[in-house]
């Protein structure tokens, strides 16, 4: 078993290193879970729990655990005991639940500037069906507005204007920073900086490589 959780605000590139890293290591039986992604299939399909999810993304919050964590949990444990997680768990509640049945093996910490997250949010499109995210900069589609895989058109999502993005930066940090101080205390967190998303895909799939081939327990990251 190997857990490999992405931690970082909204437009630090979870998703673009999560994948891959999955992509590096699928011959190992690597899989990739977000959060978000369960999310948004749900809001595509009209679910109950989509159209409950929806109001809070809208004004840039999180889902309350009272309606995601049982259902999320069980879609991460259908995801493997090899596993690139992005986004979740989110706060204590949820690090108890997934440190209960599904315990993490490391923790990825991407820092980003604010200016730097706010101006990648105001540029990002997305694939309404997949939740595939673009950004005009350091990850446009190769066709204009157009969805890679299926030729879409892409669009700004209501939750990426720029008022909401620094109020998701805001609950982020309320949030997520008590989760990787915990990760920080058990010597699984590291710390990158997450503006070169190739930069943090190199560094940690070679941590990931020296973990995989250890005989002996990691105690700390240099």
């Amino acid at each position: 078993m190997y857990r490999v959780l992405l931690s970082g605000a909204a437009g630090s590139g979870k998703g673009t290193i999560a994948r891959m890293l999955v992509r590096e290591f699928e011959p190992l039986g690597f899989n990739y879970f977000a959060a978000g992604d369960f999310i948004r299939d749900h809001i595509a399909r009209g679910t109950e729990f989509g159209l409950r999810a929806q109001s809070f993304l809208n004004k840039g919050e999180h889902v309350p655990d009272s309606i995601l964590n049982g259902a999320i949990l069980a879609e991460m444990l259908k995801a493997g005991p090899r596993v690139v997680l992005d986004g979740y768990p989110r706060n204590m509640s949820q690090l108890k639940m997934v440190e209960e049945q599904a315990p993490l093996n490391l923790v990825v910490e991407l820092k980003v500037p604010r200016k730097v997250l706010i101006d990648r949010l105001s540029k990002q499109l997305v694939h309404p069906a997949s939740g595939r995210a673009y950004n005009l900069e350091v990850n446009p589609p190769k066709e204009e507005g157009k969805d890679d895989i299926t030729g879409e058109p892409l669009f700004k999502r209501s939750v990426d204007q720029l008022e909401v993005a620094r109020r998701r930066l805001e609950v982020y940090d309320k949030t997520e920073n008590k989760v990787l101080d915990y990760y920080k205390k058990q010597n699984k967190c590291v710390t990158l900086s997450g503006e070169s998303s190739k930069a943090v895909f190199e560094s940690v799939a070679d941590v990931m490589r020296r973990d995989l081939v250890s005989t002996t327990p990691r105690t700390a990251y240099a």
